[in-house]
Parts: C-alpha cells; structure tokens; sequence
C-alpha cells in the first residue's frame, strides 16, 4: 500500500473511532430513557436509518468499505471482529427502531381498536393477531437494549486493545488526546487513566509529549504549546518539556509577529539544559528566525530589538 492510499486508510480508521464512541454515548442516553420509561421514537430515529442520513449508517458504511472492500488484502482478526461488531450494533439497532415504531404508533390505534371493536370471529382474531404484534416488539425492545448493550460493551473493550496497539501511532495519540472529553463518557475518568497508563510507561504525561511533538512537526504551534504545558504541570521540572514548549510558545509568538514574546521565550530555549532527540534541527530553525526577526526589526527602525535578536543568533550559531 502506498503512503498515500495508507494515509487515507489511518484517516478513514480514527473517523470510525469517533463515530463509533460518539455512537456509544449516543446509546447510553437512548438506554437511560428507556430505564426511565422515556424512550420516543424520536430519540432513534434520526440516530439508525438505512437511507444513508444516520449516524450508525455511516459507521456501518465505513467499516465495510474498510474491512470488506480491500481487493487482495485480508483484515486482521481483530480489525475484523471490530467490523462484525459495527455491523451487529447496525443491524439491532434497525430492529430496536422498528418495534419503538410499532409501540409508539400502532399500540394507540390498537387499543382504540380494543375499546371500539365488535364481537365478531374476524374482529377477535385481529385483536389477538395485534397483541401478538405489540407483546413481540415490546419484547423486542428489551430483548434489543441488552444485546446492544453487551456488543457495544465489547467494541469498546476491542477498541482498548486497538489503542494499547497503536500507542506509537502519532495521530491516533493526537486523537486520543483531542478526544478525552468523549473518552471519559465512554469509560470514565478513571478508566481512561488505565488506558494511557497501559498505553504509554508514563502515562498521560508521555502521551502530551508524544503528540506535542507531532503538531510541533506539522506546524500547529499553538497544539503543541499547549500539550507541552499540560506535561509541563505533571512534571514542571523536565528540561524536554521545557524546550519544546518554550520553542513552540516562541514559533507562535513569531508568526502572531509578537517578537518580544518570541525573543523572550527563545533565550529560554537556549538557556535549557535539554538533550532531546532533534535539537540541533530545531535550533537551526530559531536561529533562522532569530535572524528574520533581526532584519524585521532592522527595517523598522527598532535597532535595540534587531541587535537583540541578531545576538541571540549568533549565540546559537555557536551551539550547532
């Protein structure tokens, strides 16, 4: 597979996460109403159809372009389990909309029916065929909440597994991260603690590294500060976080053409004792903006700036 069919695969997977954990928290309030005797067809309706506009329908839709159109290549057991469980939850969940329709709908006109109707043979026979027809879909429905419950229940034990497989994926981590108020709807607070804890030694805190650092690559410095400051308040000491967090508050700084802030924050860059893989790299980088700055500044007739800004870069000439 190419990098770029790969991509779009990995894009399509954590899109199918979310859908499927927004889809869990979608169901437990569905199956909240229904303890408390609230459950409208309106509150299914919209979430399962198969006309293509559902939530579900979609999950479904993309799982089986994922998992079952893949020419020669073969899913993985697991990917495959995870594929039967989305089109299981799919398919209940078509069953659970048609019996809430039949109670909310036909069970009003069949006891109308009831008050109304005659003592004919055929009369009677159609009082009991309706009653039959409601008595099923009232079982159905609890028959139906349960078993989704309990597939629903699996797919996000599965997709513990998936996450604990992943933990080197960048984006998925970046997703996680994105997505812990979902998470802890999912799980809980606590639960979702295990699950970085399982994924990474050092937990959460090595998680907002990791993604730091990918959105530090792609150029989203304002990400990147902002997971390097959430480390920073786990473990305020780590000359790493420090680094990265002071290089990413100055990148950004710079582009928001706030060049003291940016000036500032590099002198502490520079004064950091870090040794974190790709420093010199990223040295150069702030040594070339250093010197843009400079000459920014130099233009505008800010001299004191623009020498501050062209010491700081030979200063870190020096070190590469």
């Amino acid at each position: 597979m190419d990098t770029e069919a790969q991509q779009k695969r990995d894009r399509i997977i954590l899109e199918m996460v979310r859908e499927l954990l927004l889809s869990e928290v979608a169901f437990q309030e569905i199956f909240k109403r229904y303890k408390e005797g609230r459950l409208r067809f309106s509150d299914i309706g919209n979430w399962v159809d198969d006309k293509g506009e559902g939530p579900l329908y979609n999950l479904k839709e993309k799982s089986h372009s994922l998992y079952r159109q893949m020419g020669k290549e073969v899913p993985q057991e697991k990917e495959w389990i995870l594929d039967l469980a989305i089109g299981s939850i799919f398919h209940e969940a078509m069953k659970l909309r048609e019996n809430i329709y039949q109670i909310e709908v036909y069970r009003p006109k069949y006891l109308q029916f009831k008050q109304k109707t005659g003592k004919s043979a055929y009369e009677k026979d159609y009082l009991e065929r309706f009653e039959r027809i409601i008595s099923r879909a009232e079982q159905g429905v609890a028959d139906g909440m349960e078993e989704m419950r309990s597939l629903f229940h699996d797919a996000m034990t599965q997709l513990i597994d998936f996450f604990k497989e992943h933990a080197n994926d960048p984006f998925l981590v970046r997703f996680l991260i994105e997505h812990q108020t979902v998470l802890r709807k999912v799980y809980g607070p606590k639960k979702v603690k295990e699950i970085f804890d399982q994924m990474f030694e050092k937990g959460l805190l090595e998680a907002y590294h990791l993604a730091g650092r990918s959105y530090l690559q792609s150029g989203h410095y304002d990400l990147s500060a902002l997971c390097f400051s959430k480390a920073r308040r786990m473990d305020a000491e780590h000359p790493d976080l420090r680094f990265f967090q002071n290089l990413s508050l100055g990148m950004q700084a710079y582009y928001d053409n706030l060049y003291p802030k940016a000036l500032a924050c590099f002198t502490k860059l520079v004064n950091s004792n870090s040794k974190a893989s790709g420093k010199k790299d990223y040295l150069r980088r702030v040594e070339e903006v250093c010197s843009k700055i400079s000459s920014e500044l130099r233009e505008g007739r800010n001299l004191r700036g623009a020498r501050k800004a062209s010491s700081l870069a030979d200063r870190i000439r020096k070190m590469l």
